[in-house]
């Protein structure tokens, strides 16, 4: 009895021994059914078949790219053209303080009907050649004004001119570092798709030695498709501002440019106050607007003078005669007064739009002035924040490569999941865009407030003299 157990505990034995040998073979692995993603080419803007003159494909700095556009953009060109009109209108004012010379010429031919017989019938003709020379005297200074007044608006022309080319130059920086940043970010993106290949490769070999799962493959493949559609984004972006800076230079937006790495100078001074008084005296929309008032001044004064008794002095010279060159002379000399005492109400109607004129004006340049307190207000608030930002920036992409390595040492050792990895991955391409968007808002605030300053052209022309 006690034998037979034996035998059938020897033969549960060996059956138990047999069995834990199948279990102990390797499963073969399950091979996910995913779709491989090709990285596709980058799209290339073909060129104009002219490069813009003084443009080359070399890198150029964001001043550089500042000097081409006061040189190419029409809006440069069109606010010019205002001071040339504003000089027309001085010349036209002024001309009424000057001589003014007159000359004419006029034959008669005469016919006389029903004439004796015998005679010609007719009459000789006339020539008669006349040239005048006037001069205005006195008007209680009317045109005098109107030439000040006209003055001032030049003054007020080449303001506006300066504060075009101001912005511009921050415009195109602003256009600038944004091209800057996308060229990063393409570079971010593509650093995120060498990571998430290398984490595919990763979990591919971690499914085939069968320590690893298929769905690990599945989200490595999905994380890698999903970076490459990332990356033709961003080249988009890229190219895109490529294109809205060309533009906003003057040049024909396939003009492939190539931006260097640049930095804008930190501000001259961390005293808000002194930025304040600075923009207070530099910036050109203070001056058109105080020039606006002068001119408004001006044109009260010249309103009051409207209907004000005008002399006028004349030189005449005029030839008569039946021949041709005529031979009677008779010259004459003349004083006129211009008076027009009762008009209506026009001269009273002229002092109130005139003066109401100037208060607007002095409203204007209290607004002005208010508007680039707000103005350096807000761009010293950016900055600063801006390089908080990216010192901030910086600890996060330290922090989030180290997350990286970790997760990746943890999963290799069959410590981890791989949904760690690809959490720590992206995590770090995040960290990566903030610490790229965090750089590129310190120089362009950077820019904004030099703008805001009035100091902003200044340095530039000083910079490009420099280096010419």
């Amino acid at each position: 009895m006690l034998e037979s157990r034996c035998r059938v505990l020897m033969v549960v034995s060996l059956l138990l021994l047999a069995a834990g040998r199948v279990l102990a073979q390797p499963t073969p692995p399950v091979v996910p059914k995913t779709v491989e993603v090709q990285l596709p080419p980058p799209v290339e803007l073909p060129p104009p078949d002219k490069m813009p003159e003084g443009v080359t494909t070399a890198p150029i700095a964001a001043d550089e790219a500042a000097a081409i556009a006061l040189y190419n953009q029409p809006a440069v060109t069109v606010a010019g053209a205002g001071i040339e009109a504003a000089r027309g209108r001085t010349a036209q004012v002024r001309s009424g303080l000057k001589p003014t010379v007159g000359v004419s010429a006029a034959v008669n031919a005469s016919e006389v009907s029903g004439a004796p017989a015998g005679s010609s019938g007719g009459a000789p003709s006339h020539y008669q050649l006349e040239a005048s020379v006037e001069q205005l005297i006195y008007d209680y200074n009317h045109t005098r004004d109107l030439v000040k007044q006209s003055l001032e608006q030049e003054k007020a022309a080449t303001a506006a001119l300066t504060t075009v080319q101001g912005d511009l130059v921050l415009s195109v920086k602003q256009a600038f570092y944004g091209l800057l940043e996308a060229q990063r970010l393409v570079t971010v993106a593509e650093s995120n798709v060498r990571n998430q290949q290398q984490h595919l490769a990763l979990a591919q070999a971690r499914l085939t030695s069968g320590l690893g799962l298929p769905y690990d493959v599945v989200r490595a493949q999905t994380a890698y498709t999903d970076a490459v559609y990332g990356l033709t984004v961003s080249r988009n972006r890229a190219s895109q501002a490529r294109v809205a800076l060309a533009e906003m230079m003057g040049l024909d937006p396939r003009t492939p440019l190539v931006p260097a790495e640049s930095v804008e100078p930190p501000p001259a001074t961390e005293v808000v106050g002194e930025m304040v008084n600075q923009a207070q005296q530099q910036r050109p929309e203070v001056l058109r607007a105080e020039a606006a008032i002068r001119a408004a001044e001006f044109a009260v004064s010249a309103a009051r003078t409207v209907n004000s008794p005008a002399v006028v002095g004349s030189l005449g010279m005029t030839r008569r005669g039946d021949d041709f060159f005529p031979s009677t002379n008779v010259t004459t000399l003349g004083v006129e007064l211009q008076w027009t005492p009762f008009d209506a109400g026009f001269t009273r109607g002229r002092v109130q739009e005139a003066e109401a004129n100037l208060a607007a004006a002095r409203a204007q340049l209290d607004a002005v002035r208010l508007q680039m307190t707000g103005e350096v207000s807000q761009a010293y608030l950016d900055l600063k924040t801006a390089e908080q930002r990216a010192v901030t920036a910086e600890t996060e992409v330290t922090n989030a490569r180290e997350a990286v390595r970790l997760a990746e040492g943890r999963y290799r050792a069959g410590l981890g999941v791989f949904i760690d990895v690809l959490d720590a991955q992206t995590a770090l391409d995040v960290a990566n865009i903030n610490q790229v968007n965090a750089q590129t808002a310190v120089e362009q605030a950077r820019a904004a407030l030099e703008h805001s300053t009035g100091a902003g052209l200044a340095r530039l022309r000083a910079v490009m003299g420099e280096r010419k």
